[in-house]
């Protein structure tokens, strides 16, 4: 009897597609099996964003000085995000835009990348901001996080000002939908 009970709980659990349920490590594996097999949750705030430098807003006191930001992308859900973007969105919200800010980025310790900005009067529905491309980010591992540095240049002629700055993420597998809008600590240029 003990052999039939055995077999029968071996038998659901191939069947259901996890195999080694029976063991303390096939919980492990059930779970694992589940979370591959599971649907990414396309929704707004499945993926958060934090400056590793807290709330410090980075100041240039002259042109040509690069400023950064690390910035750490978090999945908030147990499935792999696939096709990770953002765009990225800077600016001072005085009437005198100035010229843009020279702005490079990468993820990780990896390549620097020089980011392309146009201007869009109407960021987020009415914010006058300089706005990148798509940029990506790659998968981000189911409650991992990928970390992105932002580089801020201001060249000659800058306005003087607080230059706040935006992500907007989302990801080719969830179609238009945005999974974060995080508002940065900024930038400022506030030349002696």
């Amino acid at each position: 009897m003990a052999k039939m009970t055995v077999r029968r709980r071996a038998a659901l659990v191939v069947a259901a597609g996890i195999v080694g349920a029976l063991s303390g490590t096939g919980n492990a594996a059930a779970r694992s099996a589940a979370a591959s097999t599971a649907v990414y949750d396309c929704r707004y705030d499945a993926v958060s964003v934090s400056d590793a430098a807290g709330s410090v807003v980075p100041t240039a006191r002259k042109t040509g000085v690069p400023l950064h930001a690390h910035l750490r992308v978090h999945n908030t859900e147990a499935v792999t995000l696939t096709k990770a973007t953002y765009v990225y969105a800077i600016g001072n919200l005085t009437r005198n835009r100035g010229p843009a800010p020279i702005v490079q980025w990468r993820i990780g310790k990896g390549h620097w990348h020089k980011m392309g900005l146009h201007w869009n009067n109407r960021t987020n529905g009415s914010l006058p901001l300089w706005n990148s491309g798509t940029l990506s980010l790659g998968s981000i591992p189911a409650r991992g996080t990928v970390t992105t540095e932002i580089s801020v240049t201001f060249p000659k002629r800058s306005v003087k000002a607080v230059y706040d700055d935006f992500l907007d993420i989302h990801s080719g597998s969830c179609g238009k939908t945005r999974l974060d809008w995080y508002e940065g600590n900024g930038f400022e240029y506030w030349p002696w």
